[in-house]
């Protein structure tokens, strides 16, 4: 994973931790073979309403490839669907972007 990188990884527990990881390697894969340029993957985490029974999770996501750069943000209280939210997001802008070359 050294072309993602994660931001403020340390709020997350052990389990947490392993969903983040398993997803990001899949969304990576999955937007490398679609934009066929080597890709930087950037996410930086949040935690919210720690006190409670529930974290609030936000996630704001960079892509960078091909010297063009694109962002996604999103949050839940799911810390899986946030992340499936923010690199949905980044697929359809980069489809976007390559459909208009």
């Amino acid at each position: 994973m050294a072309d993602i990188e994660i931001t403020n990884e340390w709020i997350l527990k052990e389990d947490e931790k392993k969903i983040v990881d398993k997803l990001l390697k899949e969304y990576y894969s999955k937007i490398q073979r679609m934009t066929k340029s080597p890709i930087k993957l950037k996410i930086n985490l949040k935690e919210y309403d720690k006190d409670g029974k529930k974290s609030k999770f936000s996630i704001d996501s960079q892509l960078i490839f091909s010297g063009k750069m694109l962002s996604s943000s999103s949050w839940d209280w799911d810390l899986a669907r946030a992340i499936h939210k923010a690199m949905i997001k980044l697929e359809s802008e980069a489809e976007h972007k390559w459909k208009k070359r």
